[in-house]
Order: structure tokens, then sequence, then C-alpha cells
């Protein structure tokens, strides 16, 4: 199996908006992260696309994904999330399941 480069971002700046501006001294990857009111991420130069990128900044340490099977009750989402109560419950209630299998 090849091992990837791993590389640490750098954090460079933080505009007036609370936008984050990362580098990447190894390769030269810069990016833009916004967090409010929903997390974006913008690529100014790419840098090396293949390496594993990570960094953090107040305790916080972001590297890469890793994937897990989904459970087997079939649930992909796990989430307290007040917030997503009202669609969730929302969904609950829909029960997309009967509709995609209607027999016309």
């Amino acid at each position: 199996m090849i091992e990837q480069q791993q590389h640490e971002m750098v954090l460079d700046k933080t505009h007036p908006s609370g936008t984050d501006e990362w580098y990447c001294p190894t390769c030269g990857r810069r990016l833009l992260m916004d967090y409010e009111p929903m997390y974006k991420k913008t690529v100014l130069e790419a840098g090396d696309e293949v390496a594993i990128h990570s960094g953090g900044k107040g305790g916080l340490r972001v590297g890469s994904i890793q994937a897990k099977p989904v459970d087997q009750s079939g649930s992909d989402m796990e989430t307290d999330d007040r917030r997503l109560a009202p669609w969730t419950t929302w969904l609950d209630e829909v029960d997309f399941d009967s509709l995609w299998n209607k027999t016309d």
C-alpha cells in the first residue's frame, strides 16, 4: 500500500468576517474556511491534492476523514441537534419508504 504524505496546515490569518485563511508551507496549498452560518471551504491554491492535510486551532485538530460502515439499523445520521428536530419529525411522518414502494 502506498503511504500518502502528511502535511500540516498553518493558520495564516483570520479575516474580519471570521473566515480563516490557511496555508501549507510544504506544498503551497491555500484555503479559506468559513464556519458560520454554514461550513464552507474555498480552495485558493490546490497544492498537493494527494497529500493528507491536517491542522488545528484553539485545541481543535482537523485531520483525515475516517469512513465506517452504516450501523445495522440503517441509520447513517446520529445527531442530537435540536435545530433538526422539526425536520426529522416531518421526515418520519411522511414515510418516504411507502411512497417509493407504491404500485399503481
